[in-house]
């Protein structure tokens, strides 16, 4: 589809060009463990490759499935042209099932992602299971075995689970199995994961004659996250340490590191290897807030699994040591309002007992004058309240005239 299309309308038209982003793999197949594949991605149109300029600002790239940059010596990246990239590389058992992609970017955009998954006729599938969690290994659907053909999951070399069908009827030959149970649909399900279930698994079906047909081949890794202190509950904000174990089914070529809910990776201990066993732990001080720590295993700079652990912070005691001090601050608040207004009324209270009020209180009421003096009118009130009642008496023997 790629190639210029035209839009014509009446004497106008314009011309637009698509162009496709494209993966093609050298060999393309017969694909095993430790031969070299070339990925080569590009834009093309119907008559061929496309090969860009340096002036338009597009690039192509090679990220991992999580969209991170490739890392590792076995790793060879080149550009033909700017929109032209070839990935060399040599491949491992793991690299069965695994999606390669390429980005278009334009600018710092991308514009476009391309994807190629690379199938290995001896390749290896990888699944991780949390410990103390259920996993599911999956198998090709396969019908119940026929006559005189047996269908077996096994661990390492020895048989896990066979079926065989006698008079039409599917029987377990091994029901000692604990933890351990086949779907209908041929997968195997572990329901309570731990670390001594990690190995290699395979699903295969053997014919009258002994040939074995293997469908799936899977190396299960259990990861571990655990708290030192276990009977500590989890909502005590105490310091502690977290141990991050990662139990391979062979020998492990990864890393573990951490990060936190607040963003970044974190720094732990040293990687400590112990068989087939990588360790790596982290020391949380008290914290203030509730968070969620995570270790996080990588291989070539690509994660590849994770596991969470919450650290809830209580806060009930805080919401309590609060509310007990505002309401102590609001009594006190209360406290001095009180004493201010008694205070108040005390003084007034004396203000008033300091004056004499005469017989004639009407006539004060009738002229219009204040019922008490102000402060400096106390000094020497008998002498002009006695003074101020004359007047008023005399005054009123005149009216009643």
């Amino acid at each position: 589809d790629g190639g210029q299309y035209t839009c014509t309308d009446g004497d106008i038209s314009a011309n637009t060009t698509l162009q496709l982003l494209n993966i093609s793999v050298t060999p393309n197949t017969g694909l095993i463990a430790g031969a070299k594949a070339s990925l080569n991605c590009y834009l093309s149109v119907a008559t061929g490759i496309v090969f860009c300029n340096h002036t338009a600002g597009i690039s192509v790239r090679w990220v991992s499935e999580t969209g991170a940059d490739l890392r590792g010596n076995r790793y060879e990246i080149s550009h033909p042209s700017t929109c032209y990239s070839i990935l060399t590389v040599e491949l491992t058992m793991t690299d069965h099932n695994k999606r390669w992609r390429c980005q278009l970017i334009e600018g710092k955009e991308v514009k476009t992602t391309h994807s190629y998954i690379t199938q290995l006729i001896d390749g290896i599938e990888e699944v991780f299971a949390a410990v103390g969690g259920s996993v599911t290994l999956p198998c090709t659907d396969l019908a119940p075995p026929g006559a005189g053909e047996i269908f077996q999951w096994s661990v390492g070399e020895k048989a896990l689970i066979t079926q065989t069908q006698e008079d039409d009827v599917t029987a377990l030959a091994n029901r000692k199995i604990q933890g351990f149970i086949t779907k209908p649909d041929s997968s195997l399900l572990i329901k309570a994961v731990t670390a001594a279930h990690s190995g290699y698994y395979q699903c295969s079906q053997l014919n009258g004659s002994g040939l074995i047909s293997t469908h799936r081949r899977i190396l299960l890794h259990t990861l571990e996250v655990n708290r030192d202190h276990a009977g500590v509950p989890p909502q005590q904000n105490l310091n502690f340490t977290l141990t991050c174990s990662l139990t391979c089914a062979d020998a492990c070529d990864m890393n573990l590191t951490w990060s936190h809910s607040a963003g970044g990776h974190q720094e732990g201990g040293a990687v400590v290897h112990v068989n087939n066993t990588l360790i790596s732990q982290l020391f949380v001080p008290e914290l203030q807030v509730s968070e969620r720590i995570v270790c996080i295993v990588l291989r070539e700079g690509d994660e590849r699994a994770r596991q969470e652990w919450r650290v809830q912070v209580d806060y009930t005691l805080p919401v309590i040591v609060s509310c007990v001090l505002l309401l102590i601050l609001l009594l006190c608040i209360a406290g001095v309002g009180i004493y201010l207004k008694r205070k108040q009324e005390t003084h007034t209270g004396s203000a008033y007992a300091n004056f004499r009020v005469g017989s004639n209180m009407a006539l004060y009421e009738e002229c219009g004058e204040p019922v008490y003096s102000r402060a400096s009118e106390r000094r020497d009130l008998g002498e002009q309240s006695q003074a101020i009642n004359t007047v008023y008496a005399l005054q009123s023997a005149v009216n009643q005239k």
